[in-house]
Formats: structure tokens, sequence, C-alpha cells
């Protein structure tokens, strides 16, 4: 809905939009989970319901208004707009089902203009355009009703959003019914009603420090902190954080994205980049392309390594040798971790045998690292190196390490 309105990203303050605004009249989830194709993407997770308070789909949920206890529809759903009829969340689970993406979805519990409330609470103050007045009680019973519908109707979910968090007084019941129904999802913002969270990295900017830890609720994790919850790194496509697609506004450059993905999946977090359809209900031609410009480095440059002739491992985990029948040119590195049972890897060194070294015992330092995680990826600062070996020497371990890739690359 959010789409529909001028000079925003977003239903900001008081603002609902009419309802009769929502007309994606070309509507096609099938193009949007091409332009994933195109990206790369494994999961998708679409808005369900924004802080508009409007739903992307039809709802059974009726409510007492306050004072008068009169029983009204949700009434600010696809149904009731110009494309009635039509259930978008469906039709995205369908189309991500077809092509093995895997779906969730995105509720936001903590705003909802159309029934004025904000940071969970329903407000007490003068009603604007298009709000009806509810009681608290209400409110959280709504909430309640919407996620069952969510969680039940549309099959499994691979990630739940909460943007924002959840009231304590939602606690319980939402803890309760991830446990029954959806308790393999992972949820962003869920410590403390799943055993599968991921936390927030801090910003919108698609960039995670480093180090970036998996345990730890803070920003950028902590290594001695017994809760695992990985970060996930939300960002947009469009320039100055924008989310919802509005005419005129820039795309970010292929350069910067690939900066993004280079800060995000290469320091230990999930990437979740903005895909925003247009008015029409489709992806914009010049937002494919990019989407696809992205996804076309990504396979060029990680797709396939430098294949050694010989690898050796130490019997502690610690040291991994990669060694070429010939000189091979390399600029980067990349080393996952296997966090089956935990983080361990604490420290890492990069070193390699240069073509032009006589010595081979002498090895050169090209990178240093802590946090490893799920990825991390190294550009050199010394540039492109022409070799004959390559080293990864894991300093400090708090238990054997264990890898799941070890991969060394050259890209434009």
């Amino acid at each position: 809905m959010a789409t529909y309105v001028e000079n925003h990203d977003g239903c900001t303050g008081d603002v609902v939009p009419p309802i009769s605004l929502f007309n994606p009249y070309r509507l096609s989830t099938n193009n949007w989970i091409q332009t994933m194709i195109d990206l790369g993407a494994k999961s998708a997770v679409l808005v369900a319901k924004h802080a508009c308070g409007f739903l992307m789909a039809p709802t059974n949920v009726t409510f007492p208004l306050s004072p008068s206890g009169r029983i009204v529809p949700y009434n600010y759903t696809v149904d009731y707009s110009p494309v009635k009829g039509v259930n978008v969340l469906d039709d995205f689970v369908k189309s991500c089902n077809k092509r093995q993406i895997r779906p969730g979805f995105y509720y936001t519990v903590v705003n909802n203009n159309y029934l004025n409330v904000k940071q969970g609470l329903v407000q007490n103050d003068t009603l604007k355009a298009g709000q009806l007045n509810i009681t608290q009680q209400t409110y959280d019973n709504i909430v309640v009703q919407q996620l069952r519908e969510l969680w039940t109707n549309y099959g499994k979910l691979e990630e739940i959003w909460f943007d924002g968090g959840y009231t304590a007084e939602l606690h319980d019941s939402v803890a309760a019914m991830v446990s029954e129904l959806q308790p393999d999802s992972v949820i962003f913002g869920g410590y403390g009603v799943t055993q599968n969270p991921i936390r927030w990295i801090g910003n919108e900017l698609g960039h995670a420090p480093d180090p970036n830890w998996s345990t730890g609720l803070e920003n950028g994790g902590d290594p001695n902190s017994p809760i695992f919850i990985p970060a996930e790194c939300d960002t947009t496509l469009q320039q100055f954080d924008r989310w919802f697609w509005g005419p005129h506004v820039l795309l970010r450059s292929l350069k910067e994205l690939i900066d993004v993905y280079h800060h995000s999946v290469g320091h230990n977090c999930m990437l979740m980049l903005d895909l925003t359809p247009d008015r029409t209900g489709l992806i914009p031609p010049a937002y494919a392309l990019r989407y696809k410009e992205l996804g076309d480095f990504i396979r060029s440059c990680y797709g396939t390594s430098i294949v050694p002739i010989l690898q050796n491992s130490s019997t502690d985990g610690r040291i991994h040798i990669q060694m070429f029948d010939s000189p091979v040119t390399i600029d980067r590195s990349v080393i996952q971790e296997d966090q089956t049972r935990g983080q361990v890897i604490r420290a890492y060194t990069i070193d390699v045998q240069l073509a032009d070294s006589s010595d081979k015992n002498q090895w050169a330092y090209v990178a240093s690292g802590t946090s490893i995680g799920n990825k991390k990826i190294d550009l050199w600062k010394a540039g492109s190196r022409l070799v004959t070996a390559v080293r990864l020497n894991i300093t400090k371990a708090v238990d054997t390490p264990v890898l799941k890739a070890f991969t060394v690359h050259l890209c434009p």
C-alpha cells in the first residue's frame, strides 16, 4: 500500500491511504520470483502487513469498535481493494514453491495506522481520516488471530519478520503459536519466542562490522555469549534507504551493491535485499536489470573457485594448505565455518607462497581476521598475487575447528 503514497517511503505519521489506491492491475508474483532467481536468492520475505495496517490477503478477523461494541470486519485488506479476489500472499507462496524459493512473511506487530497503534499501543488521541477506535485488548486479539492465519494458511515459512519486535503482553501468545505452527522458521527479532532467532545488524546500509559474531545480542555479536543468534543485514536497492517504489527514485550503483555484498555476506551476515514492485505490480525493467547484474557478478566471481592440485589439512583442523601445479593469480579468499557445534574459530591468518620465491618455506602474509562464521570473504589488501600455494592458519579456536569450505578466487 505504501507504494501508492506520494512523497512518503511508507505510511509515516498517521496516514491511512484510501484503499481505492491499491490497484496493481498487472500483478505477477512470477515476475517477482524471476527477478529473485536472476539475483540468486534462496529465500524471500513478503510484507504481509506494514505500518499502514493494510493486509495483502483476505482475513476472517472481526472485532468490536470502542465504545459502541459494534462488530466490524477487518476491511483494510486486498479483498476490499480494486483487485478484490486476489490473495497476494497465496500467489507469492505458490510462485516461490514453483521455483524452489523458500517463502516467508513480514508482519509488523507494533504499528498499525488503520487501528491507531504505535509501538504496540493503541493511542488515546483524536482519530485521523480512515482510523478506527478500538481497545488495547481488541488490538492484541487481532494480532494473534492474523498471525495464526498467516502461519496456518500458507504452509511452512522459512523466515518470519517482526519489525520492531512485539509487546510484552503478546510474548506468551506469540511464543506458543510459533512452537505450534512454525517451529522451524527463523525469526527476525524473535529472541525469546523461538529456538531459531536472528538479529538485526543495527543499520539498513547492508554493512556488518568486522568482526561480526554468530552469538550475542549486540549488533556485531559477542564471541563469549552462549546465545546463538546470527545476524541479518537488510538494505535497499534504491538510494537513500528508500524501501517502497517511488517515481524518480534512483538506484544504487552495481559497484555499491557489490560492496554491500562483501560487507554483509562476506562478514558473516545474511543479506536481505529489498525488492520493490511498482504501482502496476511488476518489477521495473531497470530494477530487474540491476538485480541481475549483481547476481551475475556473484556467480562469475564466487560461482567457481581456483582448484588446487593438492590440499592438505593438519589433524587438529587448524592448518589448511592448497597447492597448485603451476602459478595462479589470486586476489581473495572465502572461508566457511561449520557451525553445527557453534562458532569456535577466534582468529586466523592467510598467507601464500609467491611464484617468484625460490624458498619453498617462505610464506607471505595476505589477510587475517577473527570471526568467520557462515562466510568470511577477505579481499587481499595487497591485491592480486601470483602464487603456487595458499595457507589458512587458524591461530585461535575454543574447540576443534571444522570448515565447510576454503576457496580462493580471482575476480574483476
